[in-house]
């Protein structure tokens, strides 16, 4: 219903930019003698980018252009744009408690992304407190010595109730009031040493005339709260390589020079005090640095304090890294899929299990399981003998954990309720707790438990449907530091570091920081995991998709960002860097066919269809398309493909609310697993892969069968052979000599091979007749006739 309801205000917006005109945003602000706008209650057409990413509430947008700035309520908008997006908005003028919005929205459009936001404009306190005009704007207030409650004590920490607590900043004797969100991941957060800056959003909440006091500033996150006042500036956080059981490098870069500066120390839980054991230091004033760190112990996490200091000052930023684990830890992969594969595409030695009874595997796991299991898990019912698997690890002494969605509780998660296992939900609100994990004996430290800690990911919720009707993937990583990393954040929402979960300190959502490792060295291969919404997840799979350079193949469930579909566009070049996927139809006839429509060339836009069309289908299974993951060219060795796969839809929630998880893995051998599902999904759905080995035995000569079927309508299968490695191009020609398309422009091992050739996929409409089909690999080449009837 919310993207019927997007759609609808999609196409009134198109009506609505035809025939209005943008004005301003700085006329919209005019004020009569009351201090009311003077446009109230008129519908204006307005431009600026977008400052806030739902940090707020969906309902609430800022955006803003140099000169001026503008809030909108409403949820379809705050659903439908993200921070750094340029946007065209249509809406009423109202005045909310001295706050001038726009409510509703009635059109909208995202002109661009990733725009770059406009910058804070510096202000004091005082002017703080009198911020009519820089309303609706970002702000930065410098020097901050002092937070104090509106009781006038001291604050220690960003404390929060309902919505949110009001708080007043000092810079010296000046002073102006801040509030802090409690959606926002800076409450419960410990109030940083000063002096630190604020960069924050103007506001107002006054209910009198003349609506000229009640002003407060209104930070975002955690990020607008700069620890560091002056000094070379860290724009981004270190980056973690050379990982090692006793070793690391940190590499960062600041805007101006300064010296290298990393103090550490091991953390063993969240909420450890801060107590530095060991620090690197180098003199040498750069802005490109590098430091590395020695004699760690091997299997843990610590947390960093990185700086940098010049004759400015000092900038600092927080890291969280892990080392390699322990002897002990094998680094195995396992990936099931439960339903069939297409092993035709596997590389040697690497057939992927398909029609796994996930049930079976998950219990066995369970099994093993001497120590601990921690459970995140959005539904859990209908699978009675993995309920009974978990209780009777309990009662055998296993320390058995469950994180839970706010959902109303399921008859089996009742039933380990109501034996004694503790679990946790999630509070009610907009979001879901939407990870689908497992740790197994993460929590023993001792060493014979090293090649005990497995992690259990993937796609899959544990129920029937699920298991058994539902498309899905499920992947076990025998890794000691990975299980660490999703222990630290099972504990953020456990709200505890021991066997019993403390509600008060549980945190979901945007309450959660970025606190855990990111980049992993399993036994040679590097594996990243990141988990939403703390850690930007969307970013981290644009970042991927730009090591494209192949292929870019996925399934989903749902897919309406903008930002991942518009990094999908960019990378798409028919026919040597292919877009292929399986959208679920069920998601599809609910309405969340935007994205399909677009890549597909349907859409009613124009303007947005790609050109030629993406080879995107909807599944044919009676359940749903419930994978979640994208594969980056796996039928392209050489350039070192990877699989991404967890929890996480491609949606705005996903990224901004929801709690989720992802791993990254750059692996061929793992990502051609992957792809041997992918091309049965795509198969199925009604789609084909640019070309399939069929023979590993390497042919005596090189030659080109005819297609088959021949005639054909609408497509046909090609065969060709060749005998030692090459570059292999097959296109196809009209009677006129023109190219009609290009099948295949690839470098292939020896072998035989079939290409499918559908003539929906060509992006150009064919007529009935003659057509030639040539392929050339190294000095051979060789001509033969198709014939299409329609």
């Amino acid at each position: 219903m919310k993207k019927l309801t997007f759609l609808i205000i999609l196409f009134t917006g198109i009506i609505n930019f035809a025939f209005s005109q943008v004005i301003p945003i700085d006329s919209v602000r005019r004020l009569d003698a009351n201090g009311v706008p003077i446009m109230v209650g008129q519908h204006v057409l307005v431009k600026g980018v977008v400052t806030t990413h739902q940090e707020l509430g969906a309902p609430l947008v800022y955006f803003q252009v140099n000169s001026a700035g503008l809030v909108a309520y409403d949820a379809a908008f705050g659903n439908g744009v993200t921070r750094g997006d340029s946007v065209i908005v249509g809406g009423l003028v109202t005045h909310y408690n001295g706050l001038i919005e726009l409510q509703p929205v009635d059109s909208f459009r995202v002109l661009a992304q990733n725009v770059t936001t406009p910058v804070p404009n510096k202000i004091t306190p005082t002017q703080g407190r009198n911020g009519e005009q820089w309303e609706g704007k970002l702000i930065r207030i410098d020097s901050i010595t002092m937070v104090k409650t509106t009781g006038g004590v001291q604050a220690t920490s960003w404390s929060t109730t309902a919505s949110g607590t009001n708080y007043w900043i000092f810079s010296g004797s000046d002073s102006c009031q801040i509030r802090i969100y409690t959606s926002t991941n800076i409450a419960g957060t410990t109030i940083p040493p000063y002096p630190f800056s604020i960069v924050a959003l103007m506001s107002q909440f006054t209910s009198s005339p003349p609506y000229n006091t009640g002003y407060q500033i209104i930070p975002r996150d955690l990020s607008d709260i700069i620890i560091s006042s002056g000094g070379p500036t860290i724009p981004s956080a270190p980056v973690e390589s050379n990982i090692t059981q006793t070793g690391i490098t940190l590499s960062f870069n600041t805007i101006a020079a300064g010296d290298t500066k990393v103090k550490y120390f091991v953390s063993d839980s969240i909420g450890q005090p801060v107590v530095y054991t060991d620090s690197v230091y180098n003199a040498a004033l750069v802005t490109s640095h590098s430091i590395n760190l020695a004699n760690l112990l091997p299997g843990k996490i610590y947390y960093a304090l990185v700086s940098s200091t010049n004759a400015n000052g000092t900038s600092t930023k927080v890291k969280y890294f892990s080392t390699a684990s322990r002897n002990g830890s094998t680094g195995r992969f396992e990936t099931y899929f439960n339903f069939a594969v297409d092993t035709t595409v596997a590389l040697p030695n690497n057939k992927a299990s398909g029609g796994v009874d996930f049930k079976t595997r998950l219990i066995q796991r369970i099994d093993s399981a001497q120590y601990s299991i921690d459970m995140a898990i959005y539904s859990f019912d209908d699978i009675t003998l993995v309920k009974t698997a978990l209780i009777n690890a309990m009662v055998r002494g296993v320390r058995v954990r469950v994180i839970y969605d706010s959902r109303n509780v399921q008859p089996l998660m009742q039933e380990l309720i109501n034996a004694g296992i503790r679990v946790q939900q999630r509070p009610v609100d907009s979001y879901i707790m939407h990870n689908k994990f497992f740790v197994f004996d993460g929590r023993d430290t001792s060493i014979t438990s090293v090649p005990r800690k497995w992690l259990w990911g993937g796609s899959a919720n544990i129920t029937t449907a699920q298991f058994y009707s539902d498309a899905q993937n499920v992947i076990l990583i025998q890794d000691e530091s990975l299980c660490n990393s999703y222990t630290r954040e099972f504990e953020e929402m456990w709200g505890s570091h021991n066997n019993v979960n403390n509600s008060t300190n549980a945190k979901f959502g945007n309450q959660k920081t970025d606190n855990t490792p990111h980049i992993f060295n399993i036994n040679g291969k590097r594996v990243e995991c990141y988990f939403s919404p703390s850690d930007d997840v969307q970013g981290k799979i644009v970042t991927m998709l730009d090591q494209t350079h192949k292929s870019i193949n996925f399934c989903i469930l749902d897919f309406t960002s903008t930002t991942i579909a518009n990094k999908m566009k960019t990378k798409y070049s028919y026919p040597t860097k292919m877009v292929r996927g399986v959208f679920d139809r069920g998601q599809y006839n609910s309405g969340d066919s935007l994205r399909y429509n677009e890549m597909k060339g349907i859409s009613s836009n124009p303007t947005y269809n790609w050109n030629p069309p993406a080879r995107v289908f909807l599944d044919n299974y009676g359940g749903q398309m419930h994978d979640k993951y994208i594969i980056v060219d796996a039928d392209s060795l050489s350039s070192s493909p990877l699989v991404e796969t967890g929890s996480y839809n491609f949606t705005t929630n996903a990224n901004t609310g929801n709690d989720e998880n992802i791993l990254i893995i750059y692996d061929s051998l793992v990502a051609n697993k992957y792809y041997q599902d992918f091309v049965k999904r795509l198969t199925d759905a009604g789609g084909t892969i640019d070309v399939r080995k069929i023979d590993n035995e390497v042919p005596v000569t090189y030659s080109l069968e005819q297609n088959y079927p021949n005639p054909f309508n609408p497509s046909t299968t090609i065969k060709f052979r060749i005998s030692k490695p090459e570059l292999v191009i097959i296109r196809i020609y009209d009677l006129l000599g023109r190219e009609v398309a290009t099948l295949l422009n690839r470098k292939l091992e020896a072998g035989s091979y079939e290409l499918p050739f559908n003539i929906q996929n060509t992006g150009t409409a064919l007529s009935s007749g003659l057509y030639f089909y040539k392929m050339q690999a190294g000095s051979f080449s060789d001509t033969k006739k198709m014939v299409l009837v329609k």
